[in-house]
């Protein structure tokens, strides 16, 4: 499985503002994805678990998610990493492996 972790350091109150409605949308656009095996919010990280590459880069690059991509920088900076695992990892693998990652 492909797992993708994320998180999005947001640059003040207004830019919150403008963050919460889109996480909103994009979690509607993650309920009908296909190849989409979980998905987990702590906060501002998420942890999503994908059948392929091809899966998750069909859900990056499309709808609500990629209108994000474009603008986040309105909104603060993120971070990403992407891994191959046999199982579901914890947040606690999740927070390490993001850590390795600068914004």
């Amino acid at each position: 499985m492909i797992v993708t972790a994320t998180q999005i350091k947001i640059n003040g109150v207004i830019a919150f503002f403008r963050f919460v409605p889109r996480v909103l949308t994009i979690q509607k656009q993650l309920k009908d994805i296909d190849g989409l095996i979980f998905m987990k919010f702590d906060g501002l990280k998420t942890l999503t678990g994908w059948e392929s590459h091809e899966a998750m880069k069909s859900f990056r690059n499309s709808g609500q998610h990629f209108d994000a991509i474009k603008n986040v920088k309105h909104i603060g900076k993120t971070k990403s990493i992407t891994w191959e695992s046999e199982l579901e990892p914890s947040w606690q693998e999740a927070r390490q492996k993001l850590s390795e990652v600068t914004f």
